[in-house]
């Protein structure tokens, strides 16, 4: 059951900030039908070796996977869509007290819903990057989708060299790749979501275990800058204990209560 003293103090909290900053982790998709690698059913302990290097790194263990793994892939993201929890982001932006998403999701989700600055530190899956001049793309999904099915009718099993025909071709003549960040890649955006950081005064922070590095060390910054940081979370994190509030459950069930708080607030 939601707190209502609570749903009240973080409401009053963002009311009285300058400058908020979200900060949103694999729980947010989660609640969307997205499984998160540390699921009970998640890429740890589906296949053996665990996530240990992400998507990739289970490719190489198991290239006969590679047909299960992307059919399972293309139906999760065919199905879902933003919730609850990604529209109040939205919300919060459009009354004027969010500034920015920084996000450890490459769902698009948070733009989907009506978010307008989201700084993405692991990529996009719908989004490509030239191997060659670097430059980007972004593809509609129906596109995108189309383009994953057709892999899909000759994949047998994976390597670098199957598919490296099959990725679009850039207009200089290059090849696309996914821009996503793999294990041993170095995030994107981070100076950008940096200077979030320094500059806000409150960080909102939801569906994140803070594992992960270096995402996880924004909210210690953000901290360390003086910002409160409240966290919507269905269990304590690593972040918990250097949070000025903490509100347990999920964000597509409490954040819409806060709009609402505000919104009644204001009027």
């Amino acid at each position: 059951m939601v707190n209502r003293d609570k749903i009240f103090e973080a409401s009053a909290m963002i009311r009285h900030s300058r400058r908020v900053v979200g900060f949103t982790g694999a729980g947010v998709s989660e609640e969307s039908g997205i499984s998160t690698f540390r699921d009970p059913n998640g890429l740890w302990n589906r296949y053996s070796g665990g996530a240990s290097g992400g998507i990739m790194g289970i490719l190489k263990r198991h290239p006969e996977a590679a047909n299960e793994l992307f059919s399972e892939m293309l139906q999760t993201f065919k199905s879902c869509a933003p919730n609850p929890g990604h529209y109040a982001f939205a919300d919060l932006e459009k009354m004027g007290y969010l500034k920015s998403i920084i996000t450890q999701n490459g769902d698009n989700l948070h733009q989907d819903a009506g978010s307008l600055k989201v700084f993405e530190l692991h990529g996009n899956l719908f989004r490509f990057r030239c191997l060659d001049c670097a430059q980007k793309k972004h593809f509609p999904k129906d596109e995108l989708f189309s383009f994953v099915e057709n892999i899909l009718l000759n994949i047998k099993q994976f390597s670098i060299a199957w598919v490296m025909p099959y990725l679009p071709s850039c207009e200089c003549g290059g090849k696309m790749r996914p821009d996503i960040v793999t294990f041993g890649e170095s995030v994107h955006q981070l100076d950008e979501a940096t200077e979030e950081v320094c500059k806000c005064d409150l960080m909102l922070i939801s569906g994140t275990s803070g594992m992960v590095y270096p995402a996880a060390a924004l909210p210690v910054d953000a901290k360390k800058n003086g910002a409160k940081l409240i966290e919507i979370n269905p269990n304590e994190s690593t972040l918990t204990a250097r949070c000025d509030l903490f509100l347990p459950g999920k964000t597509g069930e409490i954040l819409p209560e806060i709009v609402k708080e505000i919104q009644e607030m204001r009027e």
